[in-house]
C-alpha cells in the first residue's frame, strides 16, 4: 500500500456553505487555500472547482482538525492480459509491478509529492 502525505506547508480546507455551485465551491469538499494577505479581512484564497485561484469569503469554509481521517486506499482491479502486460514490462525495467504503478500514477496525476 502506497501512503501519501501532503507537506505541512501546503494548507486545505473544507466548504461548509449550505449550498454551492459546481462551477465553483461545493458543499463537503475540500480545498487548497493560496495565503493571502486578504484573509485578514475575512476573506480566503483557494483553488475552487475550476482548478483557478479565487478569494471566497472565510465563513464558507473550515480548517480540518483531523487530517488523518482524510486518508484514503486505492485499489485497483486488472484483467489478467493487463496485469500480464504490467508484469512483464517492470520484469524488463527491473522494477516491481507496484513501483512501475505508482511511476505511472505520479506521471499522470497532479497528486501531492510522498514525504
Amino acid at each position: 500500500m502506497t501512503t501519501i502525505t501532503v507537506p505541512t506547508t501546503e494548507r486545505f480546507v473544507r466548504c461548509i456553505a449550505k449550498t454551492g455551485d459546481p462551477l465553483s465551491v461545493t458543499p463537503g469538499q475540500y480545498y487548497q487555500v493560496i495565503t493571502d494577505l486578504a484573509e485578514a479581512q475575512g476573506m480566503i484564497r483557494i483553488i475552487d472547482n475550476t482548478g483557478e485561484d479565487y478569494l471566497y469569503d472565510a465563513d464558507l469554509f473550515e480548517e480540518p482538525t483531523d487530517l488523518a481521517s482524510l486518508n484514503a486506499e486505492l485499489s485497483i482491479a486488472l484483467t489478467i492480459p493487463v496485469k500480464a502486460a504490467i508484469l512483464q514490462i517492470a520484469g524488463q525495467r527491473g522494477i516491481s509491478m507496484a513501483a512501475l504503478l505508482r511511476e505511472w500514477i505520479d506521471e499522470r496525476l497532479d497528486l501531492p509529492v510522498n514525504a
